[in-house]
């Protein structure tokens, strides 16, 4: 699917929570930013955070866990950003495997998620999680 100006923009709110985050001044940290949308159109923002001791999380937890705090779970569309200190670009990229599940997971709704994964392309969650477990944390 071909991105739409909304999409462009949650690109853009990805980065802006990167460059926030950049005079915290943390090693490893705000190298990652995510925004979402829920489908009530709210949106969430997330920065990675890297320790050396390995308990460090995705941009997109942190979105998902501010949107669940303000009483959502349904994802419209996410995007991460990655920022290259070397070269000082941002490149999207798609959800590391452990975030597509979490997506997932939160609500069989958020299978239909869009995953914008390149400057120019977007997919469906249910595509890039082929095979995908049916459950869900979800509360009956």
């Amino acid at each position: 699917m071909n991105l739409t100006k909304q999409d462009k923009e949650l690109i853009e709110k990805a980065k802006e929570i990167i460059v926030k985050s950049r005079y915290v001044n943390l090693i490893d940290t705000s190298e990652v930013g995510s925004a979402l949308m829920t489908l009530k159109g709210s949106i969430f923002q997330g920065v990675n955070m890297g320790f050396y001791c390995g308990i460090g999380s995705c941009g997109e937890y942190q979105a998902v866990g501010l949107m669940i705090s303000h009483g959502e779970k349904y994802i419209k569309k996410i995007v991460s950003v990655w920022y290259d200190e070397k070269t000082k670009k941002y490149e999207v990229i798609p959800p590391c495997g452990k975030c597509r599940e979490m997506i997932h997971q939160l609500s069989k709704k958020n299978w239909n998620t869009e995953i914008i994964v390149s400057e120019t392309k977007k997919v469906r969650l249910k595509e890039l999680i082929p095979y995908a477990w049916e459950g869900t944390i979800e509360k009956k």
